[in-house]
């Protein structure tokens, strides 16, 4: 399974926001900047992260986004089937065709165990999991700013 850019945008941004004072509004421009994302696309992914209740919006002078549930409380899971839609768990590794578990082949025994382990991990972590900086900045006593956009 790869990420979508808008999913892997999305979820830099919340880990951005969940790092945050709680109830801080923090404006699209600062978000963008921080991860290496364009405000325009970033935009477009939030306005379906705030309609999904995942995100506050706020207009105005001291507006911006904020989280709109508490970080433990989202998975990362929920916002990439919000972004992508579900996360379907068919297909063969080989061909891209649904398999039929009666002819399953024994290479797909195991892609399906680590599909089901990925999905598992998604499942059960959450933005506070990820918010923060990464543990290689903590190790090395400063603040990391990784961009998505540069990852590779």
């Amino acid at each position: 399974m790869k990420l979508s850019r808008a999913s892997t945008y999305a979820l830099y941004g919340l880990a951005y926001l969940a790092a945050q004072a709680p109830g801080r509004r923090v404006p699209l421009s600062e978000i963008g900047r921080h991860n290496g994302v364009p405000e325009k696309h970033l935009g477009k992914i939030f306005v379906t992260l705030v309609r999904a209740r995942i995100l506050a919006s706020t207009r105005g002078v001291n507006g911006g986004f904020s989280l709109a549930r508490q970080p433990r409380d989202v998975s990362l899971l929920d916002v990439i089937e919000i972004v992508d839609g579900p996360v379907i768990h068919d297909g063969c590794l080989l061909s891209r065709k649904p398999c039929d578990d009666a002819t399953i082949c024994r290479l797909n025994l195991f892609w399906k165990k680590a599909r089901a382990g990925m999905l598992g991990v998604l499942r059960t972590a959450t933005l506070e999991d990820v918010a923060g900086p990464s543990p290689a900045a903590v190790r090395n006593g400063r603040k990391a700013r990784r961009s998505p956009a540069r990852r590779g």
